[in-house]
């Protein structure tokens, strides 16, 4: 795309905010562009043939239906063969909004009726009349639509019904039974047609010839062999129809009541060169959707543009544009916009809608003079002077010359007009300039910064000088301050003192008197001087603010503040004594009653935001002239209006990655669009790319957009109109598309689209608590297997310990019951025998075989008790060792059963018995206590202890093992500390 501002560039191009061009690489595929039709929300339709050669009659014809939403273009795929061949594609609206889209084609003609809100095509079957049947023509007017049909060497005119059945009204005159029309227009009682080969006719509704025009009837002269009347295009204005007749005939108004003619106000603009015309112009009127007219006119390479409105009674201004040849045009809006076709080029035109006149948009401004009626002059920064012509909007470059040759003048700071001549500066002094001649005569002296005509001088400042004056008459330059650094900004006259903005703060000088007058800002902040007469002496600042003095001796007064605290060029007053604030960001309105700030900028009208200093000027009638760094502007205060712009962010296409397709997938269908909010991604392909564009604009504007992605910054969409996302992370996103102004300030309605792009499973919430689950499920399973395996274990470890109780009472009771008496029967048999050597023997025997089955099981538990039974086995071990036990116990009887007695009985003897074995202990000592809910244990040596975890991991060891699953069985607590000096073991029983 190509985009170029024609302001400044013509004199008729004055109503022309911008131009864009638009061609195959910006997505156009229609290179024949045969159709320029609205839908009914103001989208541009443009249909024809792919080829920018036109229709061929040997090669392939490709018929191409495409939709612009002002940034990007969308094709619609049309349902015929791919070989299907067609030289005329068009496009006709209906009044409900669809469209009819005929294709005619050498061999076989195609009808369709066509939704653009959701692209569903409809076809429409030709009247069976004949083996085969052509359509010639199509025309639609107003809820009508009528069809030209050749068929049989005849051709008849058809009223297609909005049921899409065919109604023939009356066959038509021609020659060799084909037809080439270019008008039928339906009137109450009879039909205007034009037919190329038989003239124009006015037919009854039974077909009844009523009238043959001739050239006469045009009021044009009768001439020998003249061409067949034709008219080739047509308009209506304010219920009369206009139409332009072949050959440059001109532009006739026909008056359907008496059948007559009488020449067009619409005239053929004329350009200046009438004799380079083109043989390919082929449309030369238009009527938008609201009945406004535009109407051109073709010279060489350049095309003049006429607009006129309906119940308004006034012209817009011409455009001149360049268009090589014009074969189509097409507007929904006249006062917005018109589009222009040329072989392969679409140009689009966007117009001003304000009450501002911007000229020499290309040129930084800085001075403006009344020269003379009309005309104003105006110095630029770099460019020479011009002269504006305000009431006509010309442009007219004023050169200068020096002896004869062209002279360049630049950094101009002010221009004054007098008798003498032209009084300026330029980059090394004053300049007069010979209003007659142009001749400059130069009077080179300082650089000048700032300057003010006061009569017979000029005063002025410059950089690292003192305030200095001219003077006319003498023409020399004197000096008037003592100060001769001075860095001068901006100088003004006032209350007979001259001020003057310094990088050292504000200077004043009054008749040789003077000095730098106090204010409440630092010097570096000071910028621009204006004077009021109703405010008085007013200083601006570069962060915004304005200050003034009412009168000399009075002190600085903050009257405004920019809530934008942009630099401050221009102060001035409108009639109805509103303040006007030029700054670097745009035009400002205060109200100083209601305090009610308005900014107006580009959006506007304007040709910039940034005012340029120097560049003020206000005319008697109360117009103003502002210059930019690009532009001049002229306007009138009480006529700004501040640009109500509307409109709305609208999604236009959007393609994503369909997982069913395996492939990408375009939404193309605005219905469908306009009911899109979210957008699902597959986690395999998170691809997306969306198509945006500005709608219902209340008024023509340039728009810039911007996107963000939930809470982020918004950031500018580079690719006009089209955001993409390649491999959008996977979450869910609010994306939000907004218009902005020339400013950055937003406006009109977002669009929101939320966006879920999903993760892969195995990446989800959810799949992490189906592994959790499956995990906890698994380790469920293990931890009760091995709660099963360790139950499984306890139980066979208590069973064998049961079980080895048993063993050991049915050892114990035999050796008692058997042996036992045995031997005291052998000892009494001794006894009598009087052998004492064998009853010393068997006694001992005797006693051996009674501690063995004590040890096997301890006969005294049963019969005395747990606590008996403990004191029993320490008074034996203290007796039979060579170890010290003491000992401590409370009565612990009857606190558990039998078996719970045995098990701590086994434990606590186990734990004396590896005393006496290992510990090599001088002394121990077994202590129980009795507590509320518990029973405590302590068994206590002085021995050389032990490794408790060595002893833990030996598979020989069995006594640890043995107590911790005696203890298990007792449901207790059993804590082992041992070292260097001793061992002791702590038992901690609960009590049922």
């Amino acid at each position: 795309m190509v985009a170029t501002s024609l302001l400044g560039q013509n004199n008729n191009d004055k109503d022309v905010l911008s131009i864009q061009h638009f061609d195959v690489q910006d997505g156009l595929e229609v290179g024949d562009l045969q159709s320029l039709v609205f839908d009914k929300e103001g989208w541009l339709w443009i249909s024809g043939l792919e080829s920018d050669l036109g229709a061929s009659t040997f090669l392939q014809n490709t018929p191409k239906l495409q939709w612009f939403d002002g940034y990007n273009f969308h094709t619609v795929a049309i349902p015929v063969d791919e070989k299907f061949s067609p030289r005329v594609v068009n496009l006709y609206k209906r009044t409900d909004g669809l469209f009819y889209l005929s294709l005619i084609s050498n061999d076989s003609d195609r009808l369709f009726l066509f939704d653009p809100s959701n692209l569903d095509f409809q076809s429409i079957p030709l009247p069976a009349v004949a083996d085969r049947v052509d359509i010639s023509n199509m025309f639609v007017q107003n809820e009508n639509a009528f069809v030209v049909l050749d068929a049989a060497e005849e051709t008849y005119l058809y009223r297609l019904n909005s049921d899409l059945s065919f109604e023939k009204l009356f066959k038509l005159r021609t020659e060799s039974g084909q037809s080439y029309l270019y008008q039928v227009i339906a009137f109450d009682d009879h039909f205007l047609v034009s037919e190329a080969r038989v003239g124009v006719m006015a037919y009854a509704p039974n077909g009844d010839i009523l009238k043959e025009f001739s050239y006469e009837d045009m009021g044009l002269k009768k001439v020998t062999n003249p061409e067949v009347l034709a008219l080739v295009d047509h308009f209506s204005f304010e219920d009369a129809y206009h139409f332009v007749l072949k050959y440059d005939k001109g532009v006739y108004e026909y008056d359907d009541q008496t059948m007559s003619w009488s020449q067009s106000k619409f005239e053929i603009p004329n350009l200046s060169d009438p004799f380079v015309t083109s043989l390919f112009q082929s449309r030369n009127a238009i009527n938008d959707s609201f009945g406004n007219v535009a109407w051109f006119s073709k010279a060489g390479n350049q095309n003049l543009i006429k607009r006129e409105y309906v119940q308004q009674g006034n012209q817009a201004a011409s455009v001149l544009v360049e268009v090589k040849d014009l074969i189509n045009a097409g507007s929904h809006d006249l006062h917005k916009e018109l589009y222009l076709a040329e072989l392969g080029r679409l140009t689009r035109l966007v117009f001003k809608n304000t009450s501002v006149n911007n000229f020499l948009e290309d040129y930084s401004i800085r001075s403006i003079v009344h020269y003379r009626g009309n005309r104003y002059l105006v110095a630029t920064e770099a460019n020479g002077f011009y002269l504006i012509n305000v009431k006509e909007n010309t442009v007219e470059r004023f050169p200068l010359l020096l002896k004869g040759q062209p002279f360049s003048a630049s950094e101009i700071r002010g221009v004054f007009l007098s008798k003498e001549g032209v009084w300026t500066n330029y980059n090394e002094g004053v300049l007069l300039i010979d209003t007659a001649t142009h001749e400059v005569e130069r009077f080179r002296h300082y650089p000048v910064s700032a300057m003010v005509d006061d009569g017979d001088r000029i005063v002025y400042g410059a950089t690292h000088f003192p305030l200095m004056e001219f003077d006319k008459v003498n023409k020399i330059n004197r000096p008037l301050s003592k100060n001769d650094s001075l860095r001068v900004l901006d100088l003004v006259e006032f209350d007979g003192s001259f001020y003057a903005s310094t990088a050292d703060g504000l200077f004043r000088y009054k008749d040789s008197q003077e000095a730098f007058v106090d204010i409440p800002i630092a010097p570096d902040e000071l910028m621009m001087l204006s004077v009021s007469t109703q405010l008085g002496l007013l200083f601006t600042t570069n962060d915004g603010r304005v200050y003034r003095i009412k009168d000399e001796g009075s002190k600085p007064e903050l009257i405004f503040t920019d809530p934008a605290a942009s630099p401050i060029a221009t102060v001035f007053e409108d009639k109805e004594n509103n303040l006007w604030f030029a700054t670097f960001a745009g035009l400002i309105k205060y109200n100083p009653d209601s305090k009610e700030v308005q900014r107006f900028i580009e959006d506007d009208g304007f040709s910039n935001n940034e005012f340029n200093r120097y560049s003020f000027l206000q005319t008697e009638d109360g117009g103003v002239f502002l210059g930019a760094i690009r532009g001049l502007n002229f306007f009138h205060p009480k006529d700004l209006k501040k640009l109500e712009k509307g409109g709305e962010v609208v999604l236009t296409s959007l393609t994503y990655f369909d997982n069913k397709s395996n492939a990408n997938t375009n939404v193309a269908a605005l219905a469908e669009l306009n009911n899109v909010k979210e957008v699902s991604l597959p986690a395999e392909n998170k691809f997306l790319r969306i198509q945006v564009a500005p709608a219902r604009l209340t008024q023509p504007t340039q728009v810039n957009m911007e996107f963000k992605l939930n809470d982020g910054e918004w950031l500018p969409i580079k690719q006009p109109g089209e955001i993409q996302f390649n491999n959008l992370g996977a979450g869910q996103y609010l994306l939000k598309v907004r218009m902005v102004d020339s400013e950055g300030t937003p406006f009109g309605k977002d669009l929101m689209l939320n966006i879920h792009a999903k993760e892969f499973f195995y990446r989800t919430l959810w799949f992490g608590l189906l592994c959790l689950l499956l995990v906890v499920v698994v380790s469920y399973y293990f931890i009760r297997q091995a709660n099963k395996a360790r139950a499984l274990g306890q139980h066979y470890s208590r069973s064998l310990l049961k079980v080895q109780e048993e063993e050991r009472m049915r050892i114990s009771r035999d050796l008692h019951d058997s042996v036992g008496q045995q031997l005291i029967l052998l000892k009494n048999q001794a006894n009598a025998s009087r052998d004492q050597q064998m009853v010393k023997n068997v006694s001992a025997t005797l006693e051996e075989v009674r501690s063995i089955t004590r040890n096997l099981h301890p006969v005294v538990l049963s019969r005395l008790g747990l606590t008996a039974a403990l004191e029993e086995l320490i008074r034996k071990l203290d007796e039979n060792t060579e170890v010290f036990f003491a000992i401590e116990l409370e009565n612990i009887d009857g606190l558990f059963d039998g078996d719970e007695e045995l098990n701590l009985y086994r434990i606590i003897q186990e734990a004396l018995n590896n005393i006496v074995k290992h510990a090599n202990a001088v002394s121990a000592k077994l202590t129980i206590v009795r507590k509320k809910n518990k029973v405590l244990i302590n068994i206590q040596d002085n021995g050389k202890g032990f490794s408790i975890e060595d002893e833990q991991q030996s598979s020989s060891s069995l006594g640890l093992k043995t107590l911790q699953e005696r203890m298990a069985m007792l449901k207790g607590k059993v804590r082992i500390e041992s070292g260097d000096l001793g061992t002791q073991i702590v038992l901690e029983i609960p009590l049922k």
